[in-house]
């Protein structure tokens, strides 16, 4: 018999940006989400990660906290907690509180046992660790040309080999950030293979209609977009087949890709091209990794999203998703850490290296330390329960 629960704590964080983010639905300069601490009856730790976001799941801390007290914290007394996938009511997909629940019992299972987390689900899904070195992909934030010639030129001196530029509502100011991405990264776009290949997609957060999205396709090909994320709004999808049809530039989903039942249901009416994976957004590991399996088992690209703030505990889930997917990931994004965050939260320090390169976890659950003198720095205790 595996160890039980003792007790859970729920945290709310706030931590402040060295820099405001900016994209179509929000601008941000804090990272706000929830921290979950498992501890088992033989005293084994773990913590946990969720990022609800409104315009994406539905989720607010607030709603995060509830259904943790109402829902999830009996489910991980259950015998297979990670059978089940989250909950879905009201139109809100608490994907977000059950990846902090998910992510606490696997590191405290992990932290019993000695083993890695990747190494667990590895045999409980039918995958293959692989520790290769993995790209992660430097994001541009929206903004001004300036901004953006700034943080391009910062980003090619660490030597990223793929870059996404959020896009918006302005045309005339996408358009001039397009041009400088491709007057920087102009020779590297062109190339198809090679160590000084570059890719450059972008990410409209669903800022477009059908009508707009088809004038902008031939912007995009005119710069050598690879691929175009979530043009559309979330429940416009019935749009999508129509766009795809109408222009070439690849689609990638993100906000309008949940769960299993939608992604399924988007491929079967030829609505998607590639699938955007957030562990947070997606309702934990166990979920995003069927995703990917869905993904390839259709022959879609898919790649490893983040949520703007993360801290070490979900750049640690998303690491453990890249070793366990391997070279099927098509792009990378996440471990941004101290680059992004003024503090983190566990001791190691889990920012990427030069070139975007980031390494697989390599100790007991999800491979990371969660300091309790950094959380309670950042968060405040909303929860708590003894089984």
């Amino acid at each position: 018999m595996p160890p039980r629960p003792k007790s859970l704590e729920v945290w709310t964080y706030q931590i402040p940006m060295r820099v405001r983010f900016e994209h179509a639905r929000a601008g941000r300069s804090t990272s706000t989400g929830i921290l979950v601490r498992l501890e088992l009856d033989d005293e084994s730790v773990g913590w946990g990660e969720g990022i609800p976001r409104d315009y994406v799941t539905g989720e607010t801390v607030e709603t995060a906290v509830k259904i943790i007290r109402k829902t999830y914290a009996a489910r991980l007394l259950t015998n297979a907690p990670l059978a089940t996938q989250p909950v879905e009511e009201r139109g809100i997909v608490h994907n977000a509180a059950w990846c902090a629940c998910e992510l606490a019992y696997l590191d405290a299972l992990g932290n019993s046992r000695g083993d890695r987390v990747a190494d667990m689900l590895a045999g409980q899904l039918g995958l293959k660790p692989r520790r290769l070195l993995k790209r992660v992909s430097a994001i541009l934030s929206a903004g001004p040309v300036h901004k953006v010639r700034h943080m391009l030129r910062v980003m090619r001196v660490l030597a990223f080999r793929d870059y996404k530029l959020k896009v918006g509502a302005d045309a005339d100011q996408d358009a001039a950030n397009l041009a400088e991405c491709y007057r920087q990264l102009g020779r590297g776009l062109r190339r198809k293979r090679g160590p000084t290949r570059r890719t450059l997609r972008v990410d409209a957060n669903g800022a477009w209609d059908l009508e707009e999205a088809v004038r902008r396709a031939p912007v995009l090909t005119k710069y050598g977009v690879i691929a175009v994320e979530q043009p559309l709004a979330k429940g416009n999808e019935a749009a999508l087949a129509d766009l795809r049809r109408r222009t070439s530039v690849p689609i990638m989903l993100d906000e309008s890709l949940l769960t299993l039942r939608q992604a399924e249901g988007l491929v079967r009416g030829g609505q998607v091209d590639l699938f955007n994976i957030r562990v947070s957004k997606n309702g934990g590991l166990v979920q995003s990794l069927r995703l990917a399996q869905l993904a390839d088992r259709m022959g879609l690209d898919f790649q490893l999203g983040c949520m703007v703030g993360e801290t070490g505990i979900l750049s640690a889930a998303g690491r453990i998703f890249l070793e366990l997917c391997g070279r099927k990931v098509r792009f990378a994004e996440g471990s941004y850490g101290r680059f992004l965050l003024r503090s983190d939260i566990t001791r190691e320090r889990l920012s990427f290296g030069y070139g975007g390169f980031v390494r697989a976890m390599t100790g007991p659950g999800l491979g990371v330390h969660v300091s309790p003198q950094k959380v309670r720095r950042v968060a405040k205790c909303a929860l708590k329960i003894e089984f």
